[in-house]
């Protein structure tokens, strides 16, 4: 019989196709770059900040996470997992909910590459994310984040630079916010609830604007549109643009918008145009506010109060001296 063994050339050829053949099967590895000049901001980002999907039961999607090292020394990250759900307090647009389970569960279908890595300052880790959606999926919304969070390394018996001796150390953490809608029929259903400025009289800008938008639907959405600003004469002297922003099922969003301009006198009409973010479907609401800036006014009405002295001053003496030619 005979025996036959593999040299290293041919030995390095079979791991070779085994690493094709891997590739091929759709393994994806995360990759580190060093960004020169990269300033020393003692923080870190991540991009995307939100990533919106739409899929089909059974589908299988990749996403890529950017975090880049700004702290100016090396740092240890971990990956989290964490599903979010929307909020009917004003002050929290979404809320995450730790190990819990949300209603519109995504943390069992999203997988991280990795769930810790370190970079150096001014390194760039782009880390891949599959998104596993299952055959049974229904449809609607799916809602879960990737967060990465800091990890204090005190592996070398120092204390970390950033913290004061005996206190605890800050641990980071910013997430990444995964939309995912599973096609099919759903119920989306959403309204405006308030248009207003905070005052109905300023003396100048800024001229600030809320809007309240409740999301009674089974399905985010994403809200979209302009507020126009006109004079007492019609005239359009700004609009303000309005960029989509999600709302999720079952919570309220508001958000607060400023106009910024030069000298305003007078009664102004502002006309919001709000597009739902489904069917077209289109809300548009009226206010009006006055600006009087107090120094100008005051000054025309001590301007006036003299004005009107002035004349009956001018009277009384034209009468007084009118009736003493009379009497002569």
């Amino acid at each position: 019989m005979k025996k036959y063994r593999l040299t290293g050339g041919l030995l390095w050829g079979v791991v070779m196709v085994f690493v094709i053949l891997s590739a091929g099967q759709g393994v994806s590895a995360y990759q580190i770059e060093n960004l020169a000049n990269t300033p020393k901001t003692g923080d870190y980002v991540i991009g995307p900040g939100k990533t919106e999907l739409t899929v089909n039961p059974g589908d299988k999607k990749l996403k890529y996470l950017t975090v880049t090292n700004r702290y100016g020394k090396d740092m240890k990250f971990k990956v989290e997992i964490e599903d979010f759900t929307g909020s009917k307090n004003l002050n929290e647009n979404i809320v995450l909910l730790g190990a819990e389970k949300g209603p519109y569960s995504l943390k069992d279908f999203l997988r991280p590459e990795v769930s810790e890595f370190t970079l150096k300052h001014g390194d760039r880790i782009t880390l891949p994310v599959q998104i596993n959606i299952p055959n049974d999926a229904q449809p609607g919304g799916l809602y879960g984040s990737v967060i990465i969070a800091t990890v204090p390394d005190f592996g070398n018996g120092q204390e970390d630079s950033n913290s004061a001796q005996g206190s605890l150390n800050i641990i980071s953490r910013l997430a990444s916010l995964y939309f995912v809608r599973v096609n099919g029929a759903v119920n989306e259903n959403g309204t405006l609830r308030e248009f207003s400025t905070d005052k109905s009289v300023y003396g100048s800008s800024p001229i600030n604007f809320k809007t309240l938008f409740e999301n009674d639907g089974s399905i985010y959405v994403n809200p979209y549109g302009k507020i126009t600003v006109n004079n007492m004469m019609g005239t359009t002297i700004n609009e303000i643009n309005i960029a989509p922003y999600f709302v999720m099922p079952g919570s309220v969003r508001l958000k607060e918008f400023k106009l910024q301009r030069g000298f305003m006198l007078g009664r102004y009409k502002a006309t919001l145009t709000l597009n739902r973010g489904y069917a077209n479907v289109i809300d548009e609401k009226t206010i009006y506010f006055w600006v009087l800036p107090w120094k100008i006014v005051g000054g025309g009405v001590v301007g006036l109060i003299f004005i009107i002295w002035l004349i009956q001053m001018i009277v009384s003496w034209f009468n007084k001296n009118f009736e003493r030619k009379k009497k002569k």
